[in-house]
């Protein structure tokens, strides 16, 4: 998440997730057994409520200066407080018995991640009219 752990009130937080096919090889039965998981589908939930998906796209992070722009699993929260975010990674599977042909896994596997705590804040600005050199305890200094 972008920025993380804390965004903003009414300011877009970048979400994405990190997954990649995987590969496992075992031998059962005395068979070669290889297992190919591709990640194909992903779920989001805001923890606020709102959830985006299934989406084909696992989006991805943004350079620092491009914070808080829009992109396709962005989100914006609309109140303060900590909420946990969460995504799910469905994945489609094949497999392969001593080396032939893949063949395709009925279903798929679905995969949460674990809760990630979001802290949302809200930020203010005001006008301050004291010189801090005069007034070290004036407002904003």
């Amino acid at each position: 998440m972008q920025p993380s752990p804390h965004t903003l009130i009414g300011a877009q937080t970048n979400f994405y997730v990190e997954a990649r096919e995987q590969t496992f090889d075992f031998v059962l039965l005395g068979q070669d057994l290889r297992i190919i998981a591709t990640p194909t589908e992903y779920e989001w939930t805001y923890g606020d409520g709102t959830s985006y998906g299934p989406a084909p796209f696992a989006g991805g992070p943004l350079p620092e200066s491009r914070w808080g722009e829009k992109t396709a699993t962005s989100h914006v929260y609309g109140a303060t407080g900590d909420v946990q975010a969460s995504v799910v990674v469905h994945f489609s599977g094949e497999y392969s018995i001593n080396g032939g042909p893949l063949v395709p896994i009925d279903g798929r596997a679905s995969v949460p991640s674990a809760p990630q705590t979001v802290s949302v804040w809200r930020s203010t600005s005001n006008n301050v009219a004291d010189d801090c050199l005069i007034n070290p305890a004036g407002y904003g200094c």
